[in-house]
């Protein structure tokens, strides 16, 4: 049952046990295959959960399409670098851009350059980061949990809607993340004695700094309490110093050539942002409560399993288990003093709610009828007095389960203003009533032989239901269909597309610039630049005044309010979700009129 005090603590010797004694045993090693016969069948779990969490990457409703804001943008910079190969200053329709760090254009270049220019390869880097971090966050718990805590969290990770939301899209954090438990992997490793995984975590901050310049510290301060704990096992390791200067030295192998080839501005520009950043909010509708109402709502019902968890490791085994509780708590604290609140920095957290996660689940599979000898010996007995934990949880989802079956129904009678829902009227329901299950389960405990596992495996059935059914919405990750569902040979007809002109390139392919005013249409351009085959250069509002572009444009909606296409000796072409694609009218080009489509 869900109570406290919960089972001690400690690196268990099978599935679902945990050893008596309570400190952090120094054979719990990855490097110690002989000595831990049950590690490789740990490794096997956390292979297995990363395989069937795939589908939940992959399955999609219909096909995909980027987002303007950023996904697009890191797209094309990654086209632009296979096509001029500027690896050192990636550029964003000929602009060289220094504002973040090139590792992820670089790995969304190499996906491209593997399996063409497309979504799932400018998504690939992510979806793979989101999937190894699966087996990471087990093997980090597996330190300092029972080892069915470490493999229930592995479970409920895949099962958090923003972890697999962030993980489908052209993104830098869920690689972060991914880097941040590398290396924190490294490191308790390392200070467990075997200081040649110091390195793992140099290389891991390295590349941490290349993915996202100093975003990589924050993880690091909330590493402090944990650094201060194990200070004797670090501070005089020459291996752990050497592998902080590596991870410079990596960071350091892009900042000094990119330097030399384009000046400080390579410096000033980086450094720049994150003061920025760190000045003022960039989100006006992020509040200082923002988090605290984002971070329960997109990982409900498992943030609420969190605190639970979290609460159980602070008031049974606080020291044992620091890093687990501690790491989250000081990140969502440095998370919340920076000025600019977004949802995808939360990203960082989720991993550590997922083992927190497993640790309350862990503790429901303990959940009986009748108190033996043994637990009155070991204190546990408890577990069966009030608080109930277990009690209260399974009430409370309950609700949510009564409000989810309303709902649901409410769909299916076609009550005015849920039609966005009609496709879940089915889940909702079998939601609604998977949640209602959960206080009989807990009533008839001492009945049900197996409550414990029926509880749980209730909570997780209901997680897939819903994961599943998110990742098949039509527009889930389809941000853009009409851009990529664009028909370029009926838009520009093949007498105007085999003119040679001075927007052409020199294999003929024709140049469209794209138009852009301001920040009102910036995401939307950012994402017809890239499903434009071979996008020109930005032209502003002033530009497009003084005829600064070439033969073909898209003029953006703000711009064409702004003024006269027609005046502008612009005819038009077509035109899609407001954007129009304009040729200037030129004798030398064909006098052929181009309908709007």
């Amino acid at each position: 049952m869900l109570t406290c005090p919960m089972r001690p603590f400690g690196n268990p010797n099978r599935l679902g046990s945990s050893p008596s004694r309570r400190s952090l045993p120094g054979s719990s090693s990855f490097v110690q295959f002989r000595r831990d016969p049950h590690l490789v069948p740990f490794w096997g779990l956390s292979l297995l959960v990363m395989g069937l969490a795939v589908p939940l990457f992959v399955l999609s409703g219909a096909d995909p399409s980027l987002a303007g804001c950023d996904e697009s943008f890191y797209a094309q910079m990654a086209r632009e670098l296979l096509r001029g190969g500027h690896w050192l200053g990636p550029t964003f329709l000929g602009e060289p851009f220094f504002e973040k760090p090139p590792l992820l254009t670089w790995s969304v270049a190499l996906s491209f350059a593997l399996y063409g220019v497309n979504e799932w390869a400018a998504r690939l880097p992510g979806i793979l980061a989101a999937l190894l971090s699966i087996p990471l966050v087990g093997w980090i718990g597996w330190f300092f949990l029972p080892m069915r805590a470490a493999f229930l969290g592995m479970a409920v990770l895949p099962l958090c809607y923003l972890w697999v939301q962030q993980g489908r899209l052209v993104g830098q954090d869920v690689p972060l993340t991914f880097l941040e438990l590398l290396g924190i992997l490294g490191l308790v490793n390392g200070i467990l004695g075997h200081r040649v995984w110091f390195w793992l975590t140099g290389v891991a901050f390295g590349l941490g700094l290349l993915m996202k310049s100093a975003m990589i510290l924050l993880p690091g301060a909330a590493l402090i309490p944990y650094l201060v704990q194990q200070r004797r096992r670090w501070m005089g390791s020459a291996p752990f110093w050497l592998a902080l200067g590596l991870g410079l030295g990596i960071f350091g192998l892009w900042l000094g050539p990119a330097m030399q080839v384009y000046g400080p501005q390579v410096l000033t520009t980086l450094v720049g942002k994150v003061w920025d950043l760190g000045q003022e909010p960039f989100h006006a509708d992020a509040t200082g409560w923002y988090y605290f109402w984002h971070i329960p709502v997109h990982g409900f019902p498992w943030t609420v399993l969190a605190l639970v968890g979290g609460f159980l490791l602070v008031r049974q085994q606080p020291g044992s288990t620091l890093l687990i509780w501690s790491f989250p708590l000081l990140l969502l604290l440095l998370l919340q003093l920076y000025p600019t609140k977004t949802p995808y920095y939360t990203v960082q957290l989720y991993p550590w709610l997922a083992l927190l996660a497993g640790v309350a689940l862990d503790q429901a599979l303990a959940m009986r009828g009748r108190v033996s000898g043994a637990d009155r010996v070991s204190g546990t007995e408890s577990l069966h007095l009030k608080p109930r934990l277990a009690q209260v949880i399974s009430w409370g989802l309950a609700a949510v389960g009564l409000l989810l079956l309303g709902l649901g129904v409410a769909v299916r009678l076609g009550v005015d203003g849920l039609e966005l829902l009609q496709s879940h009227a089915w889940p909702l329901v079998a939601m609604g009533l998977l949640y209602l299950l959960l206080p009989g389960i807990w009533s008839w405990r001492r009945v049900l032989r197996c409550a414990g596992s029926l509880w749980v495996g209730i909570l997780l059935l209901a997680g897939i239901l819903a994961m599943i059914t998110i990742v098949l919405r039509p527009d889930f990750g389809n941000f853009s269909p009409a851009f990529a569902q664009m028909d370029w040979n009926q838009m520009l007809p093949p007498s105007v597309r085999a003119i040679r002109t001075e927007s052409s390139t020199e294999s003929g392919e024709t140049v469209v610039d794209i138009g852009r005013s301001g920040l009102p249409d910036v995401c939307q351009a950012q994402a017809i630049a890239f499903y434009t085959p071979n996008p020109g250069r930005w032209v502003d509002d002033q530009a497009l005044q003084r005829g600064e572009y070439g033969d073909y444009l898209w003029v953006s909606p703000v711009q064409a309010e702004q003024v006269e296409i027609r005046d502008l000796g612009l005819q038009p072409l077509a035109e899609v979700e407001g954007w129009q694609l304009v040729r200037r009218l030129d004798p030398l080009l064909e006098q052929g009129s181009g309908e709007p489509l």
